[in-house]
C-alpha cells in the first residue's frame, strides 16, 4: 500500500495503531494495579510485587515492545510460539482457578483465555507443517469465521467487565476491571488483522487489500464477455439460421413420407403378386381333380 491508502486506514484497521494501544493500556493496568495493591519501600519490592501479580501482561507487554523493533520483526514466528505459550499457561491457570472456586467471574475468564488460545491456534499456525501434521484444517474451531472469534472475544470481554463492576464497588476494582476488558478487545483485534493479512495475502500476493478495485474488474469483464457474445448472435443472424433448420427439417420430413410411401406401395404389390399365384395355384389344381374324375 502507498502512503494515500495509509493515511485512509481507520485506526482499528492499522496494525501499528492497535500495537502501540496494547502497549500503552497493559503500562497502564501494571501500573494502575501496583499503585492500589502495593505499598512497598523499594524499587526491588515493587518489581517483585509486578512479577507475581502482572506475569502474563509482563510477558505480552515484551511481546509487543520486540514487534516494535528489527528484532521482533525478523524473529516474528518465533514470537509467536512464546506469546501462544503464555497463553497456554494462562489458560492452564484459569482452569485450575474455575476447579477451585467456581463462580461466574472464573468462568468468563476461563472462557476468554481459552478463545484466545483457540484464536491463536487456528490464525498463527494457519498453512504451517504444524497445521498440516496435526490435521487443524479439519478441526471445528477451523469453521469459525475470523469475525467469529473476534465478536465472541468483544462479548465475553463486556460480560466479564459487567459481572466485576456488579461484584466491586471500589474504584481501583473498576478502573483495572475496564483496563482489562480493554486490553482484551484490542489483543483480539490484533489477531484479527493479522488473520485478515494472512487471507489477503493467500489470495493474491501482490494484491493491494483493495477489493473494490477487484470486483470492479470483474464487472468490467463481465460486461465484456456480454457485449461479445450480443455481438456474435447478432452477426450470426439467428431468425435466418432457425428458418433454415425448419426448412431443412420439412425437407427431410417430405423426403421421408416419399419413402414411405414408396415402401407401403411395394409391399402392397408384393402382398398382390402373392395372392394372385395363390389364386392361379388353386385354379390349376381344381382344373386337374375334374379331369382324375373323366
Amino acid at each position: 500500500m502507498n502512503k494515500k491508502d495509509n493515511k485512509n486506514i481507520k485506526w482499528y484497521d492499522s496494525g501499528n495503531t492497535i500495537t502501540s494501544l496494547i502497549i500503552v493500556t497493559i503500562l497502564i493496568i501494571i501500573v494502575s494495579s501496583q499503585s492500589f495493591s502495593v505499598r512497598a519501600d523499594s524499587s526491588l519490592a515493587l518489581f517483585s510485587s509486578i512479577i507475581n501479580h502482572n506475569s502474563i501482561y509482563l510477558l505480552v507487554l515484551i511481546y509487543f515492545i520486540f514487534l516494535k523493533f528489527h528484532f521482533g520483526k525478523k524473529y516474528f514466528n518465533y514470537l509467536n510460539v512464546v506469546l501462544m505459550f503464555i497463553y497456554f499457561l494462562a489458560t492452564i491457570t484459569s482452569l485450575l482457578t474455575l476447579v477451585q472456586a467456581f463462580s461466574l467471574n472464573t468462568v468468563l475468564s476461563f472462557a476468554i483465555n481459552f478463545l484466545i488460545i483457540i484464536y491463536l491456534i487456528h490464525t498463527l499456525f494457519r498453512d504451517t507443517i504444524i497445521w498440516k501434521d496435526f490435521h487443524l484444517y479439519n478441526s471445528p474451531f477451523n469453521e469459525i469465521t475470523n469475525d467469529g472469534f473476534f465478536y465472541a472475544i468483544l462479548v465475553v470481554s463486556v460480560f466479564l467487565l459487567a459481572i466485576n463492576l456488579i461484584s466491586t464497588v471500589a474504584f481501583s476494582g473498576v478502573l483495572i476491571s475496564v483496563l482489562d476488558c480493554l486490553y482484551f478487545i484490542l489483543f483480539g483485534r490484533y489477531i484479527y488483522l493479522y488473520r485478515e493479512f494472512l487471507d489477503l495475502k493467500k489470495l493474491d500476493s501482490d494484491n493491494s487489500g483493495n477489493f473494490d478495485e477487484i470486483a470492479k474488474k470483474i464487472d468490467d469483464t463481465i460486461e465484456d464477455v456480454t457485449e461479445k457474445i450480443n455481438k456474435v448472435i447478432e452477426d450470426s443472424n439467428v431468425d435466418e439460421i432457425i428458418n433454415d433448420v425448419k426448412e431443412k427439417v420439412d425437407d427431410i420430413k417430405e423426403d421421408a413420407k416419399e419413402k414411405i410411401d414408396d415402401v407401403k406401395a411395394d409391399v402392397k404389390d408384393k402382398i398382390d403378386e402373392i395372392n394372385s399365384d395363390d389364386k392361379s395355384k388353386k385354379t390349376k389344381s381344381k382344373k386337374s381333380t375334374k379331369k382324375g374324375d373323366k
